[in-house]
């Protein structure tokens, strides 16, 4: 499939999820966006909302229903994707989400202007343009959904409720890969061995890979897809744009050299904010340590043991 280059339509130059919306609903109104919905309608159901109080809970069940009503709410308020509760630290143009963290669940906090930029990042990587096609089975609870719905938003590109005439497709949950005829590229969460074997049955497809990591932003490094095919299935990719990645030995702070193995540590727009309740205060200028061990290769992608992409995929 051909695709217009970046400069063929102009791309949105605002900072807000809303601001992409409104910029495509003006360029190609009529074109579709989210499942059923047009730019133009995406744009009017957004304006459509009444916002009041500092948070606004917004039921999470249906994307095309709920995506409207949470840009709506970044305009003035913290966005809370869970039932209405006290939140000490919500701050306006913040996304909240639960997530299950080894303490337990907490609800976490994500800068609307990290989402826009780490989405301009991805779509920027992989090319994304108004006549793809995305499909993600992720829920809309993940980080890395909201990521991939930034990018779509971005890029002018629509979203697809049904995997049927994907050109791209992001499954977050892993599972038989999507068998689009248009499918020209796949995020396929799965160890190395399934990836490489996608790679080997379809040679036509681009096969892509990433670090999940909801404490930063859900995909803070994904494969190039200029990459050898090889190191796609064998490493986590490189930092999106605007993300830092260091290896530090983890007893002494100090940084490791290529190919030598410590811990992950990463900053940049795509890191929470913090936590909206109980745990102390995340300093989002200060590196967040993952707990992830792995080393940094020649071109920077990041690569970890099989050891640790096991625990990884057994976590999600």
């Amino acid at each position: 499939m051909q695709h217009p280059p970046d400069t063929a339509l102009p791309r949105p130059e605002a900072d807000t999820l809303a601001g992409f919306a409104a910029h495509w609903a003006t360029i190609q109104g009529n074109a579709p966006a989210l499942g059923p919905l047009s730019w133009a309608d995406l744009d009017a159901a957004i304006r459509a909302h009444k916002v009041s109080g500092p948070v606004v809970a917004v039921p999470g069940d249906e994307l095309a229903t709920t995506l409207p009503h949470a840009l709506a709410a970044l305009g003035s308020a913290a966005a809370l994707l869970a039932p209405a509760q006290p939140t000490k630290r919500a701050r306006p143009g913040e996304l909240i989400l639960p997530l299950h963290l080894a303490g337990g669940e907490e609800l976490v906090r994500y800068a609307e202007t990290g989402l826009a930029a780490m989405g301009r990042a991805l779509a920027r990587r992989y090319h994304l343009a108004p006549n793809d096609r995305i499909w993600l089975d992720g829920a809309l609870t993940e980080p890395a959904s909201w990521l991939i719905l930034a990018a779509a938003l971005y890029a002018g590109c629509p979203v697809s409720l049904d995997p049927e005439g994907a050109t791209i497709a992001w499954q977050l949950n892993g599972g038989t890969p999507c068998t689009s005829a248009a499918l020209r590229l796949i995020h396929l969460r799965a160890g190395r061995d399934t990836l490489a074997e996608l790679q080997r049955s379809r040679p036509d497809l681009t096969v892509v890979n990433g670090l999940a990591l909801a404490q930063a932003g859900g995909l803070p490094l994904c494969s190039d897809p200029r990459d050898p095919a090889a190191t796609v299935a064998a490493t986590m990719g490189r930092p999106l744009h605007g993300m830092e990645v260091m290896i530090v030995d983890p007893r002494t702070g100090m940084d490791m050299l290529l190919y030598e193995t410590g811990e992950v540590w990463l900053r940049g727009p795509g890191v929470m904010a913090g936590y909206a309740n109980g745990i102390a205060p995340f300093e989002p200028a200060r590196f967040l340590r993952t707990g992830i061990l792995g080393f940094l290769d020649s071109e920077g992608r990041l690569v970890l043991s099989r050891t640790e992409e096991e625990a990884l995929l057994g976590a999600a």
